[in-house]
């Protein structure tokens, strides 16, 4: 009897290992996506880079050129190469909720 709680005992401490390990894992690679459908899309003109659309927005957002440039780059899967070449006609998920667009366009009219 002694020796089946002892294994009973291994068990219970793995299984609880695995949950732990699992919930964390679940935490730290949920944590990074970011909702989308929040967020504004602007479409590339010629010319835009992504430091002048983070001056051009800067009403809307808290962040600072460096971290609005970063989020645009991992949101939109882009590396400082690509974010150098924006094309006319490209549309980016930008850090600006959309609900901060529509409620400044709304005190303008």
């Amino acid at each position: 009897m002694h020796q089946f709680l002892h294994s009973m005992k291994h068990y219970a401490i793995f299984f609880a290992v695995i949950a732990a390990l699992t919930y964390v894992l679940t935490l730290v690679l949920g944590a990074d996506k970011v909702d989308l459908d929040k967020y504004s899309t602007v479409t590339i003109t010629k010319g835009d880079t992504l430091w002048e659309l983070s001056n051009k927005y800067h009403n809307h957002h808290h962040l600072t050129t460096n971290e609005f440039v970063k989020w645009v780059e991992d949101v939109n899967d882009l590396n400082s190469d690509t974010a150098q070449s924006l094309s006319p006609g490209d549309k980016l998920y930008i850090p600006v909720l959309k609900k901060e667009l529509h409620n400044q366009v709304a005190i303008e009219q």
